[in-house]
């Protein structure tokens, strides 16, 4: 007889542990300091595919000090992963969804789809300094609609956008939107 419920293993004690930066990353966080430093208020930051780029906005939350934090990308699985990341980095901070069906509204860190954010309507529901901290993954969809009046409605203290492919087939300058800032 077969049994009716399988044994469920426990997860690893490894899955609980807080992730540290890596060399590239840590010398990124670095940039970014410095740059804010400088007066620096948007940075891009362009790193490959698989190297941390989600993980390291998260650090760099963590070492702003960001209160509010908004996170802003175009596909559900991005805003589910990079919240899971970012929990792992700042485990005591509130998250919050902003999307089709789910619109928080008590969070230190809102995980938004751009698609519903960057509609006028939702975009004026927030003051343009609700966040102090703004991460926009995968910035080179950001000379689109939607990104564009979300860039020109919040005046956060810092927004970091990134991405793996900062070219743009249409010729469109992504650098310009971070005010010349490659971090």
């Amino acid at each position: 007889m077969t049994p009716l419920y399988s044994s469920v293993s426990l997860p690893d004690e490894a899955e609980h542990e807080i992730p540290s930066p890596k060399e590239h990353q840590t010398a990124a966080l670095q940039a970014l300091s410095q740059a804010r430093e400088a007066g620096t208020v948007k940075g891009l930051v362009v790193l490959a595919t698989g190297m941390g780029k989600t993980y390291l906005a998260a650090f760099d939350v963590a070492q702003f000090n960001a209160k509010k934090v908004l996170f802003v990308a175009h596909r559900e699985e991005i805003l589910l992963q990079a919240e899971a990341s970012f929990l792992k980095i700042l485990p005591n901070k509130k998250v919050g969804r902003y999307s089709g069906k789910q619109k928080d509204r008590e969070y230190d860190m809102l995980f938004a789809s751009v698609q519903t954010i960057g509609q006028a309507s939702h975009l004026n529901q927030f003051k343009s300094t609700t966040f102090d901290f703004i991460v926009v993954d995968e910035f080179h969809h950001a000379a689109a609609n939607g990104y564009k009046r979300l860039l020109e409605h919040f005046t956060p203290k810092f927004m970091l956008g990134l991405t793996a492919t900062p070219n743009r087939t249409d010729g469109s300058d992504i650098l310009k939107l971070c005010d010349n800032n490659l971090i």
